[in-house]
């Protein structure tokens, strides 16, 4: 890492981006519009950039973006960082001419800037090497196992035979095909639950699902019940669509039946949302018991359960859904972009006979219909065996990075449950969690802290998630998994000052 610049200035406005490219990915768009700012001389050597989240809050974007556009931005010798005190716009001295950087961070090759670095083993060195660069360790994403090459062969199969395609590309009933309403019934029953074709409902993956969920079950203004600790996802839509999320405590066996119960008479909440098998951000799977106690507190208490089953598919062993406890009042999702593709936006989501009607509205009111093609490669995945081999290939994937991060974190008190490529790991005092965040994003790896995740008025605890299924070799896994390890155990004024 770079020295501080001596002279630390502040803008008598905090610095926001002019205008974003609409091409490529955010957190690049705003590393160029950095580069575009210094080389008009609008940011000058030593001027202090807002912090992570109060330029997030500005751009309406998540703080893992600004951690990874400063990343970036560092990367190609724009900005210099101290944890704990700041970013701050380097001096020339110390980096190539920024107008020779504007635009330079959209291409995978670009070689890094030639700017000297303190020591040479760390991912800021100048070097063209692509092995030297960011491990994202912030998006939970599947590991990547070849499901291009059956893409192209289904695609193949599909040119083939234009009858197929025409019946691709018209509109469709709200609730889906009736064959692919099919997949996703067999799809069901695969994770537990046993479904009638009648009852599914095609969605554009489970984001789509769980927002139409929410669309049908609630209105602006209203309280849906979730983990103190909970999918990101969620907080977002219940921004968009005004509504409250009030906590219900984790333990080690997942939501607490007592804390649920409070939570619902409290605030006469309707919806539940949760994940009870690997959940997000913990990795935990409920237990029988425990569902069944879940079970009897929504019977009680009256409430929908919004059940995500996105990761299920991944567990070596599992209960049976609470679905399958209580379907009458169990909206079940599942889907394919964690176990398949991420980009296979594809979901199916079980619906109880009364809330049928309505959640087909609400598809057609968000997107009218999932798209059937996309749909369609799923559905002959699913009946071909492919999507049973990604799967397989998915668990001894994750089995093997799980292994490294068995080695590197090994002594630690991460938590993370079998079959999940994302682990929660507490930080020890004096760590903070975005002081922490922010020292291993200066390494070159990106983490989440917990407040990405944290629900309710109280403090979130001090931890982070880290995600397994980066598109990076295991060796380089490994060695972003031990930069935080160090930096874990070096303590947050040693990671300061500065290697």
């Amino acid at each position: 890492m770079t020295n501080a610049p001596a002279a630390q200035g502040t803008l008598s406005a905090p610095w926001r981006p002019p205008a974003l490219s609409g091409e490529g990915p955010v957190y690049q768009a705003i590393a160029d519009a950095l580069a575009t700012d210094i080389a008009a001389g609008r940011l000058t050597p030593g001027v202090r950039l807002p912090t992570h989240r109060d330029l997030a809050e500005a751009l309406g974007v998540t703080v893992t973006t600004i951690t990874r556009a400063y990343a970036e931005a560092r990367r190609r010798g724009l900005v210099t960082g101290t944890v704990g005190r700041g970013t701050f716009v380097t001096d020339p001295a110390t980096r190539r001419d920024a107008a020779a950087l504007v635009g330079a961070g959209h291409g995978a090759d670009m070689p890094w800037p030639g700017f000297t670095a303190v020591r040479p083993d760390t991912p800021w060195c100048a070097t063209p090497d692509a092995e030297e660069r960011t491990v994202d360790l912030g998006p939970n994403l599947p590991v990547p196992v070849g499901a291009e090459a059956l893409l192209a062969q289904t695609l193949t199969e599909l040119a083939a035979d234009p009858r197929d395609l025409a019946s691709l590309l018209a509109y469709q009933p709200d609730l889906g095909m009736p064959h692919h309403r099919e997949a996703g019934a067999r799809w069901a029953a695969r994770s537990g639950l046993p479904a009638d074709p009648g009852s599914v409902v095609v969605t554009a993956g489970v984001q789509h699902a769980l927002t139409v969920s929410l669309m049908t079950l609630t209105r602006p203004g209203e309280t849906v019940l979730c983990g103190s600790l909970t999918f990101p996802g969620l907080k977002l839509m219940a921004e968009r669509l005004g509504l409250t999320l009030e906590p219900v405590a984790l333990d080690d066996d997942g939501l607490v039946p007592d804390s649920l119960d409070a939570a619902a008479r409290r605030t006469g909440a309707r919806a539940l949302f949760c994940v009870p098998t690997l959940q997000n951000p913990l990795g935990l799977t409920f237990s029988q018991a425990r569902r069944e106690a879940l079970a009897e507190v929504a019977r009680r208490r009256d409430l929908w359960v919004i059940e995500d089953d996105i990761y299920g598919l991944l567990a070596p062993q599992r209960p049976p859904p609470i679905a399958a406890l209580i379907p009458e009042r169990t909206l079940f999702l599942a889907g394919t972009s964690k176990v398949l593709a991420p980009g296979l936006r594809t979901g199916f989501a079980v619906v109880p006979t009364p809330l049928r009607a309505r959640f087909a509205v609400s598809v057609r009111a968000s997107l009218w219909m999932a798209p059937p093609l996309m749909v369609e490669i799923a559905a002959r995945w699913m009946a071909g065996g492919q999507a049973d081999r990604l799967i397989q290939a998915q668990r001894t994937a994750v089995a093997a990075r799980r292994q490294v991060a068995e080695t590197a974190l090994r002594g630690l008190p991460w938590i993370s449950g079998p079959g999940a490529f994302h682990i929660w790991l507490p930080l020890p005092p004096p760590w903070r969690a975005e002081t922490y965040r922010d020292a291993v994003a200066a390494r070159g790896v990106v983490v989440l802290a917990a407040s990405t995740f944290h629900v309710g008025s109280g403090a979130p605890p001090e931890a982070v998630r880290l995600c397994l299924g980066a598109e990076v070799s295991p060796d380089r896994l490994g060695r972003a998994l031990s930069v935080a390890r160090e930096v874990l155990e070096t303590g947050p004024r040693a990671s300061a000052a500065g290697p």
